[in-house]
């Protein structure tokens, strides 16, 4: 076909056709002008002794040049034979007598073949002995006496010839030199074709595979005599428009490429996902493209990468069930569903009671495998158009996109007797492993006015009251449980405490043990109600599930700079830490009241140390890690607290941005006991070293847990050994003693209390 003009020109010996050298028309030319004499000879008289010796030279002539053909290199071989075909053709010109042939003219053939395929040095030694061989007699016997009536016209052809074969010469060099580099040109274009990392396949304008390089024969595991004059598209899969689709793209505009992504088939029937990129090309000398060059990049690895974050992002790492994220979409898609077609489904928030223990008596592992179990329990409990998530520690939530009131039931206590059955089968203190579980139907959610998951989190508390291992059903119609309707109440009176200003900040220190310091302190939260602090275990769930949580978190930042400028006036190095809730991160009111209250107070923002739970953050790590960023540009520093508490602890802190890796209490409470604990404690310090982070320890309650955190090389120490959870005045006047207490600012109450610090 036309258009394979132009792949030789990218490709290579295995589409070129390669003209022959010049040097083997040596002979060829030769004979031609040779032949082309005995042509023009006119019949003269000629003696039998000439013609013998004509015929000798001849022979010679021949045997000499097909002699320097074989040869790789030339020698005076090739200037001999020149000059005796010159010889030739004078005797045979001159064997009549003296009479003139009019053929001297032939005497520039051999000077002339020998510019073309000799060298500058064996033109002039050729041309010195034509010169000679004319002279030569004309010396001897004297110009009027010389028979020979024309050769002054030889002599003068001779010395023409000389120019004419210098010039000839630079031509035939210059093109021996540009044949050498568009044949090099060409091997190397091959090498690219047939070398490139990628597939390459040439196409004809039909589709037709007509040449392809080892990598896409890699690519599809087939030898290229089975890929050539075959359809690309008969390498995708049966039923795949694809590959089709995309070379019909390339015909609509053939002055642009084209590219896709498509699925090949290999050998084994596998599919490779590949991205193709082609162009149609144009043949020498034509206006029409004839060929068809597509790229073959495989994708598979990619693509299979992709897939992996995208599961990632929507499910959860340990169990592979749907996490928050995911349930939370799921869950906002029902609820459109139930507003355009009436309220159907229901949602079940499941709770594993003492699984604590579990972690605490047998380690991580088992916990982990307990909660992958479970997790497989929930799945084949359910159908599989519903929702089975994982929320987040021991929490699993179920959406049933189908059912009533009764149903929900059934769904409620299968599962409260799976996981009964299940640790009935284990050992330790697994056996004592339950499930509390609260279901809420959409149509009772609707009648109460309510957020569905709060709803069902504060029916799954009551199952958890009234003795755990049950099942807990929030009752369709306007009656209401005892317990019920206490959590509902929850969520005036933090209403309440926000709109009157009851909550307040305590100060828990933490020492610097560089410096035994104290440099900085952890904010903790209380809620006045009447005289009694309600600690925030006992609300902050609720707030969370009723969404009233970045609006108390949003007060705790306020209030916590405008304590901090305070504290800054004692100690101008002062540095706190303000705790958020999984459900403010990336809440753009919370990051509002951080930027407004830092310019408010005038803090520097380096001063702030955002603390957030390792649970909050895996509820979605991408969100966390998008907040930690714009915080982080801010100049806002970060802890993550609870650090080991989780699945995948290490997981989180490479892709999370942290400064501060707060050791979770469990590894740190014995500590000084147990060379387990300790070993994790030494483990977590040297990766935070590493990764340039700094350690806290929490639970440091005792002097010998605090030697021991010396000794392993823990950057801080928190607990009731460096101070109990206390208001402000009494935090400065035991820790800031230098510069009198400032008095406190109005909206800032400032109570003596002990509770234990917020979880």
């Amino acid at each position: 076909m036309s258009g394979l003009g132009t792949v030789q020109e990218m490709s290579g010996s295995r589409f070129d056709r390669r003209r022959p050298s010049l040097r083997l028309m040596r002979p060829f030319g030769v004979v031609c002008a040779i032949g082309l004499l005995a042509v023009l000879l006119p019949p003269y008289d000629v003696s039998p002794v000439v013609l013998v010796l004509a015929t000798l030279v001849y022979l010679a002539v021949m045997a000499m040049l097909i002699t320097s053909s074989r040869r790789a290199e030339r020698t005076w071989i090739d200037t001999g034979a020149a000059y005796l075909a010159f010889l030739f053709v004078l005797l045979v010109r001159d064997a009549g007598g003296g009479q003139s042939s009019g053929l001297a003219v032939l005497v520039l053939v051999p000077v002339l073949w020998l510019a073309i395929t000799g060298s500058e040095r064996e033109l002039y030694v050729a041309c010195f002995l034509a010169g000679a061989t004319i002279l030569g007699p004309v010396l001897l016997v004297g110009a009027p006496r010389y028979p020979v009536e024309d050769w002054r016209r030889a002599f003068v052809l001779v010395a023409i010839a000389v120019v004419l074969g210098r010039v000839v010469q630079r031509i035939v060099m210059r093109l021996e030199r540009e044949t050498r580099a568009a044949r090099t040109a060409t091997e190397q274009s091959e090498r690219l074709f047939l070398d490139a990392p990628h597939g390459v396949a040439v196409l004809d304008t039909t589709g037709r595979i007509q040449f392809v390089n080892a990598a896409l024969c890699g690519i599809v595991g087939l030898p290229p005599d089975e890929l050539e004059d075959t359809w690309l598209t008969e390498l995708g899969p049966p039923g795949d428009s694809a590959i089709a689709d995309h070379l019909a793209r390339i015909f609509e505009d053939v002055s642009r490429s084209s590219a896709s992504d498509c699925v090949l088939r290999d050998y084994r029937g596998q599919d490779v996902h590949v991205g193709l990129s082609s162009r149609l090309l144009h043949g020498p000398g034509s206006n029409e493209p004839d060929i068809v060059l597509v790229n073959v990049v495989d994708v598979s690895e990619r693509r299979r990468y992709q897939d992996r974050l995208a599961h990632l992002v929507d499910h959860d790492v340990l169990t592979g069930l749907a996490n928050r994220r995911r349930f939370d979409n799921e869950l906002q898609r029902h609820l459109e569903r139930c507003r355009r077609y009436g309220a159907t489904g229901a949602v079940l928030l499941l709770d594993l009671d003492n699984f604590k223990q579990v972690n605490d008596t047998l380690g991580h592992n088992a916990g982990d495998q307990l909660l992958v179990t479970i997790g497989g329990i929930l799945r084949r409990t359910v159908r599989d158009t519903d929702v089975v998530a994982r929320l987040g520690g021991d929490e699993f939530a179920l959406l049933l996109t189908d059912g009533d009131q009764s149903a929900a039931e059934r769904v409620g206590r299968d599962v409260v007797d799976r996981v009964r059955e299940l640790a009935a089968t284990l050992d330790g203190v697994r056996r004592r492993v339950t499930a509390s579980v609260g279901a809420v139907t959409f149509q009772s959610a609707s009648e109460h006015a309510t957020d569905i998951l709060a709803l069902a989190d504060m029916t799954m508390y009551d199952a958890k009251e009234a003795g755990r291992n049950q099942l807990a059903l929030l009752p369709e119609g306007e009656n209401r449980t005892p317990r019920f309707s206490a959590r509902l109440q929850w969520q005036s009176r933090i209403e309440e405490a926000l709109e009157h200003d009851r909550f307040e900040l305590h100060l828990q220190p933490i020492m610097n043990l560089s410096n035994d310091r104290i440099s900085s302190a952890e904010v903790l939260l209380r809620l006045r109600d009447e005289d009694e602090l309600v600690p925030p275990s006992r609300f902050v769930y609720i707030a969370e599930r009723t969404g009233l949580m970045p609006q108390v978190d949003a007060w705790v930042v306020e209030h916590s700079l405008a304590m901090l400028a305070r504290l800054r006036q004692h100690d101008p190095d002062f540095e706190l830490e303000v705790n958020l809730s999984g459900h403010s991160i990336g809440h753009p009111d919370i990051e509002s009241a951080i930027r407004t209250s830092l310019e408010r107070h005038a803090v520097d923002p380096s001063a702030l140390i955002l603390e957030i739970t390792e649970t909050a953050a895996v509820a979605d790590v991408a969100l966390a890690r998008e907040f930690a960023e714009r915080m982080t540009d801010l100049g806002c520093a970060f802890a993550l607290d609870d650090f080991g508490a989780g699945f995948g602890s290490f997981y989180y802190l490479k892709h999370l941005l942290f400064d501060y890796v707060k050791i979770d209490g469990e590894f740190v409470a014995q500590v000084h006991q147990s060379q387990v604990d300790r070993t994790i404690m030494r483990s977590i310090v040297g990766i935070a070293r590493d990764l340039g982070k700094q350690t806290v320890a929490e639970f440091v309650s005792e002097p010998a847990i605090l030697q021991v955190c010396r000794d392993e090389g823990v950057d801080f120490a928190q607990g009731y050994l460096i101070g109990k959870p206390m208001p402000y005045d009494e935090f400065v006047a035991r820790f800031l003693p230098s510069v009198p207490a400032a008095a406190p600012e109005s909206g800032v109450r400032l109570h003596h209390a002990d509770e234990v610090a917020r979880d």
